[in-house]
């Protein structure tokens, strides 16, 4: 008997403690799989619009707007119930629980940058700021290379899909966040969250 005790508290400690923008919990792994599901027949970009935030200065939205996506624990279990829904697969708590296991105790974004040249983002700097506080990334993945893009007045660009990590322990989950990005043509890409807002 205390050992099953010991198990569950285990249990809701690490479920808990997984997200620090809001309490993970059986209800809502089984809600963010739901959504997975019901939502599996939406665009990717349509699917996506809850959680992501354009860059400030954007003038326009469309293909070539730099956007970022903040990955919580809540979609990153919607995301795969999508998947699996996609491909016939049967979604398990089990499998929720492995994923957020893979992303226990960060915070996850994934970005689309442009630029002017080829290696605009590989040696970008990427920061949050968070009510005057400075939160480095703990990780982050930025294509040495970005991938050529051809604009409707035979303009050439640069994007790069760029992912950054950071440890959640470091941000207040009540309070907005900017995703700051300066690329290596110094170049400042800023984005937006409203962490008491996002599921």
């Amino acid at each position: 008997m205390r050992l099953v005790m010991l198990t569950i508290i285990f249990s809701i400690v690490f479920v808990t403690q997984t997200l620090a923008i809001s309490s993970i919990n059986l209800d809502i792994i089984k809600e963010a799989q739901d959504h997975g599901k019901l939502r599996s027949k939406d665009s990717l970009q349509e699917f996506l619009l809850p959680w992501i935030s354009y860059e400030e200065k954007a003038e326009k939205l469309n293909n070539t707007t730099e956007r970022s996506y903040l990955y919580t624990p809540y979609l990153l279990i919607a995301t795969d119930a999508r998947e699996k829904n996609l491909n016939g697969h049967e979604i398990a708590i089990l499998d929720s629980e492995e994923v957020l296991e893979n992303y226990s105790g960060l915070l996850s974004f994934s970005t689309v940058l442009f630029g002017d040249k080829e290696d605009f983002a590989k040696d970008a700097t990427v920061i949050i700021k968070q009510d005057n506080r400075v939160i480095k990334a703990y990780q982050m993945i930025i294509p040495a290379e970005g991938e050529k893009v051809h604009l409707d007045k035979g303009q050439t660009t640069f994007n790069a899909q760029c992912y950054f990590y950071f440890f959640e322990k470091e941000i207040v989950p009540n309070l907005p966040i900017i995703l700051s990005i300066i690329t290596t043509d110094q170049k400042e890409h800023n984005f937006y969250f409203d962490l008491e807002k996002i599921k």
